[in-house]
């Protein structure tokens, strides 16, 4: 029951909705959520003989005709999706005042309720949580593919059934009246993100903390895991994985290298999906609580006298059952678990970030029990892991761009960044124009570190659109368009194929961007080799020299100078790079965009990397740009 105050034989306010029968063939049952669209109801079918799910709008919102329409329209492009990880819309109708979305009705568990609505104390196994990622991935990609996002994904709209199967629905007929646009691919991703964290630490994430690490809650996770997690849910969009298609070749990539993962990423044992749960020492193997501590008080009491006895008797062997913490401060973790494994406890060890002016990042700086505070076997110690002062000085990132800002300022421990846009007419788009607190100043690592940038556009996602429809959008954001036409394998013709710069690349106003713009697939080889031999038949003989020469010259230029054409200017060139771009590493941070030299080779990054040297790229995050 809800309310400021509980009265006295109360009882809640009915369901409206319950019971009623839309069109005499759609019964309501129980309200299952509530959200922008309105609510879901269970239902049953009676001309199907079948379970439904029955989504119907809010009744403030039926007079409105812009949110009818979006409504229905909505329903209508969910009609046409169709795959096996996606839960389908099945019809639409109105009946009087109702304006309503019938959808498949899932059955099995949500995430939300295998882990126990987030206060059940339980997670998934790292391969488990990955497998159910990558089925969520799969189906977000089908749907991405079809110009469709979800928008709305959480735990609550996952359903895993006991034969491994993972299936996504709620997906919201309405988005709120701020989102004119509606949400992105990118916003997928980031939710996606978000469960991929929730998955493996049992918690909620926290809508402020930047970056999120999963390991930071559970300790021993691959950094990896750290890696897909943070990426997907940087604050700035740019930096995210571009959709579900690309997220999910990462995270797939991450799964197989993990030990004792089978080669196919499908093949990982998710029946029934297993979860894990931090219990007790205590706790019962049969899932019984505990037993309260007065009931074990007689036999304590008796164990206590019986170890008595057998001391007295000398019995020497019985071990101690506390020992003395020892001071561990300023030794490293493996340092720490070594020395407290060796005192033969079976002490329980965990961690915890901590801020410290004396101890030096990833160095324990102290504990709980304090040094020399006598500990039971079995016992919890919990280690307070340095990650230095939490006071520091800004560097001065004033004049470069915002991606080298924010690599500079994480590299200073600050992971919180802000950006606010200005307009600058000395300044490029994206330079770091001042920061708050300003360069040399002290800054609190606890507070975000506020950039203010130059503005300018943002270059959106083309390719997939029509070609009036993409030039129109970027004509909304003034900005001009350069159109090429070229033939593509898979690209209708019309459609875009490509576009330069990249998506998220900022731009001045009045800024070019060029549209590759599809023309079909080429002809076939069959067909120009029937011309060719008409031509052949149709020509005097002595000017075969001539025509060999001819084709020699295509051969070298004109089909050379279409197939560049094809390649674009980002990849796949033979002509050799410029060999500008700096040499490539390990210790820099690059972000999207950013190109280095490699082993002769000029590579550019498609999101966030450190680390990973591009001819050994296992993330697919490098982009082969050709040769120097």
């Amino acid at each position: 029951m809800r309310g400021h105050r509980i009265r006295p034989m109360e009882t809640p306010t009915p369901d409206p909705l319950f019971g009623i029968t839309l069109h005499e063939r759609y019964i309501l049952g129980k309200r299952l959520r509530s959200g922008a669209s309105g609510t879901v109801h269970v239902a049953h079918d009676l001309g199907g003989d079948q379970t439904v799910t029955v989504t119907v709008l809010h009744p403030w919102l039926v007079g409105d005709h812009g949110a009818v329409h979006a409504f229905v329209d909505r329903a209508q492009t969910l009609e046409g999706l169709s795959h096996p990880g996606i839960a389908r819309v099945l019809g639409h109708g109105r009946d009087g005042e109702h304006v309503y979305a019938v959808g498949e009705y899932l059955p099995g568990q949500t995430l939300a309720e295998a882990l126990g609505e987030g206060g059940g104390g339980l997670r998934y196994p790292v391969q488990a949580a990955l497998a159910i990622v990558a089925g969520v991935l799969t189906a977000l990609d089908a749907a991405h593919g079809a110009g469709v996002v979800h928008g709305a994904l959480d735990p609550h709209t996952v359903v895993v059934d006991g034969e491994g199967g993972v299936r996504v629905t709620g997906f919201p007929l309405l988005f709120d009246a701020e989102e004119d646009a509606g949400p992105e691919t990118r916003t997928d991703v980031h939710a996606v993100g978000r469960l991929l964290y929730t998955l493996t630490t049992g918690l909620p994430a926290d809508p402020e903390a930047h970056p999120l690490r999963p390991s930071a809650v559970v300790p021993g996770l691959p950094p990896d895991l750290d890696m897909l997690v943070a990426n997907a849910t940087d604050p700035n969009p740019r930096y995210r994985p571009r959709d579900a298609g690309q997220y999910l070749t990462v995270v797939e990539q991450v799964l197989r290298s993990l030990p004792g993962t089978p080669a196919d990423p499908a093949d990982v044992e998710t029946r029934p999906i297993p979860v894990i749960t931090d219990e007790p020492r205590e706790s019962r193997e049969d899932g019984a609580a505990p037993v309260p501590l007065w009931r074990r008080v007689p036999v304590l009491v008796t164990a206590g006298v019986l170890v008595l006895v057998l001391f007295a008797a000398g019995w020497a062997l019985v071990p101690d059952s506390r020992v003395a913490l020892p001071d561990l401060v300023g030794a490293s973790t493996e340092q720490a678990e070594e020395r407290l494994a060796g005192l033969g406890m079976d002490l329980a060890v965990r961690f915890e970030e901590a801020y410290s002016d004396t101890v030096g990042a990833g160095a324990v700086a102290d504990s709980t029990p304090a040094p020399g505070s006598d500990v039971e076997r079995g016992a919890e110690v919990l280690l307070h892991v340095s990650t230095g002062p939490q006071f520091s000085e800004v560097p001065d990132v004033v004049g470069g761009t915002e991606n080298e800002a924010r690599d500079t300022l994480r590299q200073a421990g600050f992971t919180g960044i802000e950006i606010v846009q200005e307009h600058s007419p000395d300044q490029p788009p994206g330079t770091v124009l001042a920061t708050e607190p300003a360069a040399g100043e002290e800054g609190d690592r606890e507070e975000p570190v506020v950039l203010s940038v130059s503005e300018g556009v943002i270059v959106p996602t083309l390719v997939g659109m029509g070609q009036e429809e993409a030039a129109s959008a970027l004509a909304g954001l003034g900005l001009v368009v350069q159109v090429t036409e070229e033939h593509h394998d898979t690209a209708p013709a019309g459609e875009v194929s490509g576009q330069t710069p990249e998506p998220g690349t900022i731009l001045p106003e009045e800024g070019s961007v060029a549209l590759t713009v599809s023309l079909g697939p080429e002809p076939e080889e069959e067909e120009e080799e029937e011309a060719e031999e008409s031509e052949e038949e149709a020509s005097p003989s002595g000017e075969d020299d001539d025509r060999g020469d001819r084709d020699d010259q295509d051969d070298r230029g004109g089909r050379g100078g279409r197939g560049e054409g094809n390649g674009g200017s980002g990849g796949g060139r033979g002509d050799g790079g410029s060999c500008d771009a700096p040499q490539w590493d390990e210790g820099t941070v690059y972000d999207t965009g950013d190109r280095v030299q490699h082993e002769g080779r000029e590579y550019e990054a498609r999101w966030w990397i450190q680390g990973h040297p591009p001819s050994s790229d296992q993330w697919g995050v490098w982009a082969d740009r050709g040769s120097c």
